[in-house]
């Protein structure tokens, strides 16, 4: 891997990330009871994990398990890989000064492991919005 290709996988799992937050602030938008666009307001300076937090909350207020405690659990290990690739990935990793991308397989592997799962929470939390909107839609108009 080269130094372009570690930037464009980096860029591929930096933009899973942001829409998983994205996709989290919308499930909250829908949870919170307000207009959408109020409830995404709420929300939109917090951080990932202040928003997996009041999710959670939001679910227990209203008695709807959106998200499993299991997929919780793979969002915070999410959360963790999101923030090394985010705040560290420059600085720890080693880098091959020929090709200038990571010199350790192991941190190559390690990050399409991690688009492939940043990949499939987006989608998954993607569905469950989707499915959380048509359940409100049946009940309320919400936009």
């Amino acid at each position: 891997m080269d130094l372009q290709q570690f930037r464009i996988a980096h860029s591929t799992v930096m933009e899973h990330y942001q829409f998983i937050e994205r996709e989290l602030e919308g499930i909250y938008a829908a949870l919170s009871g307000k207009i959408f666009y109020d409830g995404l307001k709420d929300v939109e300076t917090y951080s990932i994990n202040k928003i997996i937090q009041i999710v959670q909350e939001q679910e227990k207020i209203h008695n709807q398990k959106i998200i499993s405690d299991a997929e919780y659990e793979d969002l915070k290990s999410i959360c963790l890989r999101r923030n090394f690739w985010t705040h560290n990935c420059y600085t720890e990793m080693v880098f091959n000064r020929k090709t200038g991308g990571p010199k350790k397989e192991t941190d190559i592997k390690q990050l399409y492991d991690d688009i492939r799962n940043a990949e499939q929470m987006r989608e998954l939390l993607f569905n469950r919005k989707i499915e959380l909107f048509n359940r409100i839609k049946e009940v309320r108009t919400f936009w």
